[in-house]
């Protein structure tokens, strides 16, 4: 009897970070090989670089989420930089670039635009950032949780027992006609199950201390794991230079 055994290609779980990717091409189309890409965390001023494959593409794993700087450049194109790039956790952003053929004394800056589809994944996510929780009123209590009432797919979320069982005041709703206990809540990559009420979760930190809260309510991942109404995955913010 002979067996045969098949690895895959290492795969970065997503949960904790996000991930840059893309292709780098010139104005025929063709890729651009070896070209070097570096992307910068302007919070921290951090950067990671890369060359691009045989095949003009590059990937970034296990970014940090936050807002970031990313250049290009390879010999006889001009630089192109593409700043106030948003990168979210559990997230794939694309950006692919084309290089105009040049000197390098000369670049492209592109700043300030549009939002960036998710193309990468199929599954069915919605995003909370940090504008909207700053800015959007929240009832009393000053729970992130309050703020799931605008989002598609669920119940109005609604206190659950009393403070001595739940201290946290976390809140109870279901999503997509599933039970709330099927709900899955990561506080920076550690599930926050209540041992004893698995349909609230153990804490809930302050409005002011979240980052990003990334909801996905269909089509998981497998790296998601725990979860049949909504993976959702709240990140803490980090330090900057500031």
């Amino acid at each position: 009897m002979v067996l045969s055994l098949v690895l895959g290609a290492p795969t970065q779980a997503q949960i904790l970070y996000g991930s840059i990717v893309g292709n780098v091409s010139d104005p025929s189309n063709a890729p651009i090989v070896n070209a070097t890409v570096t992307i910068k965390q302007l919070s921290t001023n951090q950067t990671r670089q890369m060359a691009t494959t045989d095949t003009g593409q590059y990937t970034f794993p296990t970014v940090p989420g936050g807002s970031y700087e990313v250049s290009v450049t390879a010999q006889g194109f001009r630089p192109f930089t593409r700043k106030d790039v948003a990168v979210s956790t559990n997230a794939v952003t694309r950006l692919d670039f084309t290089l105009q053929i040049g000197a390098v004394t000369e670049s492209i800056v592109v700043s300030g635009s549009a939002a960036l589809l998710q193309t990468d994944r199929a599954e069915v996510r919605s995003e909370v950032g940090s504008e909207t929780l700053q800015n959007v009123p929240v009832p009393p209590g000053r729970n992130y949780q309050q703020l799931f009432n605008a989002l598609p797919g669920f119940t109005p979320p609604r206190n659950a027992h009393s403070i001595p069982s739940n201290p946290s005041r976390s809140l109870q709703y279901e999503v997509n006609g599933v039970v709330a206990a099927s709900n899955n809540i990561r506080l920076d990559g550690a599930t926050q199950f209540n041992v004893w009420l698995p349909h609230v979760t153990a804490y809930v930190p302050a409005l002011e201390s979240i980052e990003t809260v990334n909801v996905v309510t269909n089509a998981f991942d497998a790296e998601q794991g725990l979860a049949g109404g909504a993976a959702i995955n709240v990140q803490i913010k980090s330090g900057t230079n500031a």
